[in-house]
This record gives structure tokens, sequence and C-alpha cells, in this order.
């Protein structure tokens, strides 16, 4: 069964809990919680905020360091 069908066929308390969980985790990242992405991985505090304030017009919603 392929996730989305597994969404349609859920209970419906089921379902919106999932669809609840998923809007939380896609939200588009804010200017401050990007800057502190930046800063979590190295960054320093005025790149981090002028990288945030330069990304402020895209949705970001993750933030990943590259593999090993």
């Amino acid at each position: 069964m392929e996730a989305l069908d597994a969404l349609e066929t859920a209970p419906p308390a089921v379902r919106a809990a999932a669809l609840a969980l998923l809007d939380q985790v896609s939200a588009p990242l804010t200017e401050r919680q990007l800057a502190g992405a930046f800063r979590a991985h190295g960054i320093g505090l005025l790149d981090a905020k002028r990288m945030a304030r330069a990304l402020r017009k895209l949705d970001i919603i993750a933030v990943a360091p590259r593999g090993p």
C-alpha cells in the first residue's frame, strides 16, 4: 500500500493527526529559524542573518548538512 492510499483509508482521527503533522513539518522556516540552522552548522551570526535575509522570499522547509 502506498502512503497516499494509507492516508486515504485511515480512520478520520488518524488522517487528521497525520495531516496536522505534515503541515507542521512542511511549513516554511522563518528568517530566524533559518539563521539558527545556519548558526548550528558553524556560520557566524552576522553571516547567518545576512544569508537568511537574502533567502527570505524562498519557502525553505529544511536545512541539512551534506552527508559524510
